[in-house]
Parts: structure tokens; C-alpha cells; sequence
């Protein structure tokens, strides 16, 4: 579960499950073991037990990742496995993903005054703020760094018992220049 490839596409982190363990939408990064791998299949390496190291993500040279925790945001030696650094997760909770300019990392929180929040951590300081709030999760990087896609439904709909439907969203990391990519009545995009 939870393949992403090393921004170099030299490596691959996914997570083992237990044959009958049935992938969770909302434990998905955190079930299982942590495996490294070569993207040819070779190499392979397990990196601790069943549930260490969830919502783990490359940094964008594939020299360590981050893992996103109750413990808080661990910056993960990719070819030991040992920590480097961890800081609080400030509300972070999980699908971490580390930026492709090595910056910052993208993750769903449930601070900001709601929970189901978009947020961003600074990788140097460990400050985190607000991109969007309110219902959103799965959020992923442009290519760029300067741009978050992610899914919302944006408050005040309607159609489906008055909750909406969720809708694919961009913004720019800072939480400004939010727009609609695309939405589909009657159906979570």
C-alpha cells in the first residue's frame, strides 16, 4: 500500500500489510511495515515493525524521508533507517508529502480550529500554517513547489443532505489563488 517512487525514480517506499489485513482509507501510511526498494525489485529492505515510520515520504535527493507520527514529524535516514531529527506535528496527522524543492512538507491536520485541514511544515523550523481548512485531505505537490492539488468540499452546498461533494482543488502553498479544477455533481472526485 502507499507506493511513491524517490524523486530520482531510483527507489520505491511502500508499505507490507499482513496478507488478510484489508487497506484502510484513512491508516493506508501507517499499516503494515516500511519497505525500501529498488525500482527494479532488488535491494529490498525492511525498515522497522508493523505501524513504525507511517505516512513515510522521500525528500527530494532520496537521502532521508519523513514520517509523520503521534510522536511528531521524523526526518529518517533513507539508507539506515535512523532518525535524524523530529519535530512536534503541530496538528499534522497524516498523508505527509515532502515538496519537490526540499522545503516543506504537505499533510492533512486536524488543527486550524476544524479538523480535515491542509497544512504545511517548514523543514528547517518546524512551523506550520494553514493552506486550506475545513474538509480537504489527499493533498499533493505541482511539480513547481509552489502549488498544492487536494480534495475539498468547499462549505455551503446544497446537493448530497447538505454536505456537498468533494471536488478537486489547487492552491498556492501559502493558501492563496484557491481554484476549482474540477467537480462533478453527484459524485466525490
Amino acid at each position: 500500500a502507499a507506493p511513491q517512487f524517490s524523486r530520482d525514480g531510483r527507489k520505491l517506499l511502500y508499505r507490507r500489510l499482513k496478507r488478510d489485513e484489508k487497506i484502510e482509507g484513512n491508516r493506508y501510511g501507517e499499516q503494515g511495515s516500511l519497505v525500501v526498494v529498488n525500482t527494479d525489485g532488488s535491494g529490498e529492505r525492511i525498515l522497522g515493525a508493523d505501524g513504525e515510520l507511517p505516512w513515510a515520504s522521500w525528500s527530494p535527493d532520496g537521502q532521508e524521508f519523513a514520517t509523520l507520527s503521534i510522536k511528531g514529524v521524523t526526518f529518517v535516514d533513507s539508507s539506515t533507517g535512523q532518525p535524524r531529527r523530529t519535530f512536534p506535528r503541530r496538528g499534522l496527522f497524516q498523508q505527509l508529502t515532502w515538496s519537490p524543492d526540499g522545503k516543506s512538507l504537505i499533510g492533512v491536520a486536524n488543527s486550524f480550529g476544524t479538523g480535515w485541514s491542509i497544512a504545511r511544515m517548514n523543514v528547517e523550523t518546524g512551523e506550520v500554517t494553514a493552506v486550506n481548512t475545513v474538509d480537504c485531505c489527499t493533498p499533493d505537490w505541482f511539480p513547481d513547489a509552489h502549488a498544492v492539488i487536494f480534495s475539498w468540499r468547499p462549505p455551503g452546498q446544497k446537493t448530497n443532505r447538505g454536505i456537498g461533494w468533494t471536488q478537486l482543488w489547487r492552491v498556492d502553498a501559502d493558501g492563496k489563488n484557491r481554484r476549482l479544477i474540477y467537480a462533478e455533481d453527484g459524485r466525490h472526485i
